[in-house]
């Protein structure tokens, strides 16, 4: 799987995220915590979708407990910040 530069990445690997898809349904408690994800680095926990999608991850505190909540990215959507072995 490669980031939209063309860079191959993995698992482990740490990835920015450049766009939030409009299309992607949303609860409304969700929104903000899935938009804050825009420019922010994530690390890479599973491809997914026969490796056409890299999966990445929040936690939020609320005031009934934690958030969890994350993305699916395609390559044009995010970008390699860092190799897991670097």
């Amino acid at each position: 799987m490669k980031d939209i530069d063309g860079n191959a990445v993995e698992v482990g690997d740490i990835v920015k995220v450049l766009v939030v898809r409009e299309d992607i349904p949303l609860a409304d408690d969700e929104k903000p915590h899935v938009y804050a994800m825009l420019n922010n680095n994530y690390e890479i926990e599973e491809l997914v979708n026969d490796n056409t999608q890299v999966s990445v991850s929040y936690w939020a505190k609320e005031e009934e407990g934690l958030m969890y909540g994350g993305l699916y990215l395609y390559p044009d959507e995010f970008r390699l910040v860092s190799k897991r072995n670097a």
